[in-house]
């Protein structure tokens, strides 16, 4: 499923990307079109002025200075004295040019354009003429000052224009067409990542969907082996011990539901909180004296250490914070060696109020220090057992975060594992 969402969403990427880059690709074709253009414009009237300022100092027209203005751009210079084709016009110009000359000055009438009479200035008007395939630009003039007017025509061809327009846009196409696996390859590459955490929560919801089928399995199991041999067996003792067997199984599943239910509701946000002004200092110490006893059951050392006197105020869930520390004191109570010991410590840092549970038990690899949240996740087989179903620090955390405060967990000096809880001094 996520695979097809994945093709679809790269797909849709790539339509979308690739016509932002056409969109750009057109738009830089277009200044370039109107730059190049404007060159062209450019370079024929300096050609057109030159021609008209020399015509109009009289400079001597020879076959040299007939060819300097017409080749080898393929452009034509049309000259008429007294309304008759000149010379040079008849035997420069080939049929097609001087027929091309003839079908202007057609156009020039129809449109009853006149011929500029003054000196060239770049202010003064001249008009596109478009033949079949050809285009031109085209300057009309006359000059009366000798004693015979001279009018002159100059078509400026834009056919090497229009080559190098169309060849280029040959290359905007091609850079196009190649930017498409690029940006298909993008397009992949980024959806990919946009549905990393889509794929990371299903495959979390399968493995809490597998884990949890599996530990609510194990007590079914006991439950119906259990009946199945007070059926068959009427021996008190027997019976004693398997009714036994079957109350702990059932506390077992009990707590495993509850939390289950307890995770489900943080993390849909249904959980009720009554904040309130509470005094960590107290939650700390209360907590300390409700498993004092079994850690000197378990032989470990247990220590509560906070400044006396120091305002410890924090508007909290106090129910939902004794929960955490409970959590994270039972933990470190259970995977904690005898001999060993842990350690409560509360402190002020940086804005923040600090809650440290300590122990010097084995510690907990780098590579698994985030992961240790994840629900369901523990870290070894040794650290495995039926007691804790890998839940409760999953719990921990999302109830920190519905406090604005965040739990992480740090190697401890000498070894272990230190869980540092952070609440907000103000909310």
């Amino acid at each position: 499923m996520l695979k097809k969402i994945r093709i679809r969403l790269s797909l849709v990427c790539c339509f979308i990307t690739e016509l932002l880059v056409l969109a750009v690709v057109l738009c830089c074709l277009k200044i370039s079109e109107k730059n190049m253009y404007g060159q062209e414009e450019a370079y024929f009237l300096l050609k057109a002025g030159n021609i008209s300022h020399e015509l109009h100092n009289e400079t001597p027209i020879s076959i040299n200075w007939y060819m300097r203005n017409v080749s080898p751009e393929k452009n034509i210079l049309y000259l008429e004295a007294d309304s008759v084709p000149a010379t040079l016009s008849q035997v420069v110009l080939t049929e097609p040019e001087r027929r091309l000359a003839g079908e202007v000055q057609l156009y020039v009438q129809e449109k009853g354009i006149t011929p500029v009479m003054d000196k060239f200035t770049s202010e003064m008007e001249y008009f596109r003429y478009e033949k079949e395939k050809s285009d031109y630009l085209v300057w009309y003039g006359t000059v009366s000052e000798p004693v015979t007017p001279v009018t002159w025509m100059y078509l400026y061809s834009l056919d090497p224009f229009c080559h190098r327009v169309n060849r280029q846009r040959l290359w905007f196409l091609a850079v196009w067409l190649m930017s498409v696996p690029l940006v298909y390859g993008f397009s992949c590459r980024f959806t990919s990542c946009v549905l990393k955490p889509v794929e990371q929560n299903q495959e979390q919801q399968k493995d809490f969907i597998a884990f949890a089928s599996h530990e609510l399995r194990s007590p079914l199991a006991v439950f119906k082996t259990g009946l199945s041999m007070l059926r068959k067996n009427h021996d008190m003792e027997k019976q004693e011990r398997i009714f036994a067997l079957m109350n702990s199984e059932m506390s077992r599943m009990e707590h495993l539901i509850q939390d289950l239910l307890c995770l489900v509701k943080v993390e849909r946000a249904e959980m009720t909180f009554q904040f309130e002004l509470v005094s960590l200092a107290e939650l700390v110490e209360t907590v300390y004296e409700k498993y004092k006893e079994a850690a000197e059951k378990k032989e470990i050392g247990f220590s509560c250490t906070f400044k006396e006197g120091q305002d410890y105020q924090c508007v909290c869930d106090c129910r939902r914070m004794e929960q955490v520390l409970v959590i994270l004191v039972e933990n470190a109570l259970h995977y904690t060696p005898s001999g060993q010991k842990v350690s409560l410590y509360l402190y002020r840092q940086r804005g923040r109020y600090c809650i440290q549970v300590a122990d010097t038990g084995k510690g907990i690899p780098d590579e698994e220090k985030e992961k240790i949240f994840d629900k369901f996740y523990q870290v070894s087989d040794s650290r495995s057992d039926k007691e804790h179903f890998g839940l409760g620090l999953s719990i921990a955390r999302e109830i920190c975060s519905s406090h604005g405060g965040k739990i992480s967990v740090s190697d401890t000096k000498g070894g272990g594992s230190t869980f540092t809880v952070k609440l907000p001094v103000k909310r």
